[in-house]
């Protein structure tokens, strides 16, 4: 059969997210073509789950018959014009399975595949708990998390009780725009499911496992006691982009002054970028640090307003976008800002003098135990002392090493130059 490239190869993009192109077994790396008049389906499985995509194309007869993934690419490739012609063998496909007639049956709305697309980047993908790598559809609407962030997006589903889509992949490429539908039945101990949205198809299991209860962590409204709105989202955003990364936290500060919040990278407090907001409620007694990346999802969003607790400790809460946005604040020790620890330590050893000059005056009347409790304290004041100054020297070390990197390389380059003038002369 023939087929134009640009509609196969759009296709491609979307069932190669299904395919297992070095699996041993022929059907998971192959693409089966099913048409009839002009209607022609493209389908590809995992094994476990399927996804089909409906194309426009005229088909002369009926046509049952796959090609191997990876044959299909080199064959664009390597074809000029507009169209290619495919040709395939028979393969014994797992039959689909039928939708039973008591299956429950949700419409979904056209934003459906746009929601999804809004909450998959908050899934952990990688993480150790399969449950926390899908998606999850309750009757409140659609929640993803990955235990330091948490995205809820309203859209009522008249679902009888939750479930959890695995990583949405292919439905993320396809990005299909119109009404769809669910299906959800049990097999055995399975639950499985049917989207089907437009010519978009996608089957398979839903993930085993409870979600974490996510209501308990979104803080209630008087537990926040104060409130930024920011102004200027696109500007904070081309910043964020511009701050380098520095594992694991990539903390950003968020420093409120009345009528405006400067940002500071945790790491390079060097870079800073002051914008206005709208500061409402108690002056929070400690600095609110938020991870880079969560930070940049949440303005990419559209959140814009962000409600958090004076002390530091309670989950952010985020409003302006399609629905409520929970990050987890990072908790700063002193050795992530070198200056702060100077100080700090300056402070802790005049306590630690002036203390010492008290002790000794009353040790006279302190029993056995009681002196030996006050050496131990002395004792894990010094020691912090000392971890807080290591961890400064070791900075600077790293910051030296850096510079005499720095000088190497302008040598080197200097001194080539120097050899180009000198055979150009």
């Amino acid at each position: 059969m023939k087929i134009r490239k640009s509609v196969l190869l759009e296709a491609l993009k979307v069932l190669g997210k299904v395919v297992a192109q070095t699996s041993p077994v022929e059907v998971v790396r192959s693409v089966r073509f099913v048409g009839d008049g002009g209607r022609l389906r493209l389908m590809a499985t995992d094994g476990v789950e399927c996804v089909a995509v409906s194309v426009a194309c005229e088909v002369a007869e009926a046509v049952d018959f796959a090609v191997e993934y990876r044959a299909l690419r080199e064959l664009i490739r390597s074809t000029r014009g507009g169209e290619v012609e495919v040709t395939g063998k028979s393969l014994e496909w797992p039959d689909l399975e039928v939708v039973p007639e008591d299956a429950v049956k949700v419409e979904l709305p056209a934003s459906f595949g746009e929601l999804l697309a809004w909450a998959a980047p908050v899934a952990d993908r990688d993480g150790a708990r399969l449950i926390l790598r899908g998606v999850n559809l309750s009757p409140e609407g659609i929640t993803a998390t990955n235990g330091r962030e948490l995205l809820h997006l309203p859209c009522p589903l008249a679902i009888p009780e939750e479930v959890t889509l695995p990583f949405p992949l292919a439905l993320l490429t396809a990005k299909p725009a119109a009404l769809g539908v669910l299906h959800l039945w049990s097999r055995r101990n399975e639950r499985l499911f049917r989207i089907e949205i437009g010519g978009f198809l996608w089957q398979g299991k839903a993930l085993s496992g409870k979600f974490p209860a996510w209501k308990q962590v979104i803080p209630s409204g008087n537990a926040l006691d104060y409130s930024l709105e920011f102004f200027e989202p696109e500007r904070i955003i081309a910043f964020l982009k511009t701050v380098p990364d520095h594992e694991p936290l990539n903390g950003i500060e968020l420093n409120v002054t009345p009528h405006s919040v400067t940002l500071v990278p945790v790491d390079t407090p060097e870079m800073s970028f002051e914008t206005a907001a709208e500061f409402l409620g108690i002056h929070p007694r400690a600095v609110l640090a938020l991870n880079k990346y969560i930070l940049l999802r949440m303005l990419q969003q559209h959140y814009t307003k962000f409600r958090a607790h004076s002390d530091g400790r309670m989950p952010v809460v985020a409003e302006g976008g399609a629905g409520c946005y929970v990050a987890m604040p990072i908790h700063l020790s002193p050795k992530s800002n070198p200056q702060t620890n100077q100080e700090a330590s300056k402070m802790e050893t005049n306590e630690i003098k002036e203390t010492d000059s008290r002790r000794e005056s009353a040790n006279e009347a302190l029993d056995p135990m009681e002196e030996l409790n006050h050496g131990i304290d002395e004792l894990r004041g010094k020691l912090k002392l000392l971890l807080d100054e290591t961890g400064v020297l070791t900075r600077k070390v790293k910051e030296a090493v850096l510079k005499q990197k720095q000088k190497e390389r302008d040598f080197i380059l200097a001194k080539r130059a120097i050899e180009r003038i000198k055979m150009a002369i």
